[in-house]
């Protein structure tokens, strides 16, 4: 095993949990693999350290992630009565504090740490650990384990591995470097079982997934003759196909897997006039920027932001800022 990068500085996080009693680790709302990967990975090797570990976020681990080891152990609410003992708290792919769902109040007593690969992170931990490097906030955690000197487990490594695969979209991204795919070896060997990752990440949908996915690709229009593409999902469409928003999950890359599309943008109805947008980009079409712009972030080609209106007002927006970046 070897670093993925040699020059990080983790002496101020590896100090930090091992000087914690009591560590919560937390993810992101509406959690991906990746921040789920990341938080079971740091559990089990925390764990292994005789500390004392509680996983507790604010929404639910996917279903996608529940063949991993140790998802039973992550609970989810707003309530953080059961959460006050702890003096360390680990936030995972996370790119603000907002981004938890918790008030900021809880962290105020507690060293927390930020471990993100997003380059829009607004550094909001007592320790911060960024780096846009990584493909993945689990690649991160590979890292820091090695720093910590503690053994891969084969639970840290299907963690991880569920987190590197779903990030990299299954290892197409430019991120995936020769070092990523030496790291998967590592993985493997440690246990990471990459068949039942393949079966449960992306063989087992439910057939609404595939009746919502109708309702979107009818709608797909494609824009600024040729270079995007959009698609969204109607509020109204979950009640109708029994679905829920992670059975989006991916859909963007039907877009962006058009020949002449350059930025793919998939709009997701989060609650009544609110929005998720998703969007990725090719070179030299920096979507992380745009999303910034709107007040979101994320990667140069792969970012987001959450906005308010309605689906027509909300498109307009963005395509007026999607034109201008193909004209700037």
């Amino acid at each position: 095993m070897s670093l993925l990068y040699s020059d990080v500085d983790w002496l101020p996080v590896t100090q930090a949990l091992k000087s914690a009693d009591c560590i919560h680790i937390v993810a992101h709302v509406t959690p991906d693999a990746d921040t789920i990967g990341s938080q079971l990975a740091l559990f089990h090797a925390l764990k292994s350290l005789g500390k004392h570990v509680v996983m507790h976020n604010m929404d639910p681990a996917p279903r996608i992630c529940q063949y991993l080891q140790g998802s039973e152990y992550i609970s989810h609410g707003a309530s953080i009565d059961g959460l006050k003992d702890a003096d360390v708290v680990v936030a995972v792919d996370a790119g603000s504090l907002g981004r938890l769902g918790f008030d900021a109040a809880y962290f105020s007593d507690k060293t927390l740490i930020n471990i993100d690969h997003h380059a829009s992170n607004t550094m909001y931990g007592n320790i911060n650990l960024i780096d846009a490097r990584y493909c993945a906030t689990g690649a991160m955690i590979y890292d820091l384990l090695q720093c910590m000197n503690i053994a891969l487990s084969a639970e840290s490594a299907a963690a991880i591995y569920a987190a590197v695969l779903t990030d990299t979209t299954s290892f197409r991204l430019s991120t995936v470097t020769a070092d990523v795919h030496r790291m998967v070896a590592d993985l493997m060997d440690a246990g990471a079982d990459v068949g039942l990752a393949a079966t449960s990440i992306y063989q087992s949908h439910r057939k609404g997934r595939f009746d919502i996915l109708q309702l979107c690709l009818k709608g797909m229009e494609i824009c600024d003759d040729g270079h995007s593409a959009w698609l969204w999902v109607e509020q109204d469409w979950y009640a109708q196909t029994d679905t829920q928003a992670e059975d989006t999950e991916g859909f963007i890359d039907y877009a962006r897997s058009i020949e002449g599309v350059e930025v793919a943008a998939f709009l997701r109805a989060d609650g009544e006039h609110v929005w998720k947008l998703s969007l990725r980009g090719q070179a030299p079409y920096h979507v992380g920027k745009l999303a910034a712009a709107l007040g979101g972030g994320g990667h140069q080609y792969a970012a987001g932001v959450t906005l308010l209106g309605t689906r027509d007002e909300v498109t307009e927006k963005v395509k007026r800022a999607v034109t201008e970046l193909f004209n700037s």
